[in-house]
């Protein structure tokens, strides 16, 4: 407990640090929530493992099992979701899960006994991409994504699949006789919330998945009240590196959706991700710019003739932001959701 407290405070601190002294002079940034408990309450819907003797009796009453679950992917060169109804059939409580995906990891440190996850890869154990880094290195054995002859190695009854694992490492499972579930595409807060509640089912965690959508739902609500009333709301545009810009359907839109913010990709008619050129981003001329901190994105846009005519660089409005709160996608979505809200409704709070 003390090393995960441990680990939420440097995050803590990392995170509100960058923005600290975002303008010369101003105040340090103050956010809805105490990024601390937040992420606390994000991390421990478990209990710490309370009544695990009680809940194995009564889950393992349960197997074998059917799963009847929606498949939900993304076809992102035609923009199109495809969805199927699935059935499958768990012929036992999996107890060697391995995540492939760090949201997995994510969701699964929240809800699953830790002793049951086996391995994580090699982006669950790097602070660029993820929130418990530090606690999966230290509790580890950590292995690189393309390294399937270890995740055989290590013996899973369940390595959980997204909709980026490659086929190679599919084929590869099949060959070995290793069970693996594919949960799809999950980015925006819904489809995260519906995949919690499906990996529940999967690992038998029904209980605990269902608090933790309970967890997100509070912290939002308790966000949401923080906000102020204004006359019109922001325009927020996300800026990565090669000019590509999320829409609709992505991660950032569902955390200026929570914040009641406007995201001016999705605002434009971007459904995904499009790449955009300095003349369309000064046409578009959103109030506030978030760009991946380290990018250098920052000093390239406050230095482009073009968008010395901007709202945003005029008035000084690019924020750096770090990677591991622009990738998100598991239940720290709302941790996303808090720091950007200190941005857009900065001196409100």
């Amino acid at each position: 407990m003390k090393k995960i407290l441990g680990f939420i405070s440097i995050m803590v601190w990392w995170a509100v640090s960058v923005f600290s002294a975002h303008a010369a002079g101003e105040s340090p940034l103050v956010l809805p929530l105490d990024m601390d408990g937040l992420k606390t309450e994000l991390s421990l819907v478990r209990g710490m493992d309370r009544g695990m003797d009680r809940e194995k009796e009564k889950s393992d009453r349960v197997w074998p099992k059917k799963v009847t679950y929606a498949h939900e992917t993304y076809d992102f060169r035609n923009n199109v979701f495809h969805r199927e109804m699935k059935t499958v059939e768990i012929e036992k409580k999996p107890s060697r899960i391995i995540p492939h995906a760090v949201g997995v990891a994510e969701i699964l440190w929240a809800i699953c006994p830790r002793k049951r996850i086996v391995a994580f890869n090699e982006f669950s154990a790097d602070p660029e991409f993820c929130f418990i880094a530090d606690a999966v290195k230290k509790r580890g054995p950590v292995f690189k994504s393309r390294q399937t002859e270890l995740v055989i190695g290590f013996q899973p009854d369940l390595v959980f699949m997204v909709f980026y694992s490659g086929a190679a490492f599919r084929e590869k499972l099949n060959q070995a006789k290793i069970p693996y579930f594919d949960l799809g595409y999950f980015g925006t807060i819904g489809s995260i919330k519906k995949q919690i509640l499906l990996i529940g089912k999967i690992i038998g965690e029904e209980e605990n998945a269902e608090e933790l959508v309970k967890t997100i739902n509070r912290s939002m609500s308790k966000i949401q009240k923080m906000l102020p009333a204004p006359d019109s709301p922001k325009r927020v545009l996300y800026y990565d590196e090669g000019g590509y810009i999320p829409g609709k359907i992505s991660n950032f839109n569902s955390i200026c959706d929570i914040i009641g913010a406007v995201n001016v990709g999705g605002e434009q008619g971007v459904k995904s991700w499009a790449q955009v050129d300095n003349e369309t981003l000064l046409r578009w001329n959103p109030d506030i710019i978030i760009v991946p901190a380290g990018s250098g994105l920052k000093d390239h846009l406050m230095a482009d003739k073009v968008l010395s005519h901007s709202s945003a660089v005029k008035h000084n409005k690019i924020y750096e932001i770090p990677g591991v709160y622009l990738r998100v996608d598991s239940q720290f979505i709302l941790l996303s959701a808090n720091l950007l809200a200190g941005i857009v409704y900065e001196n409100e709070f």
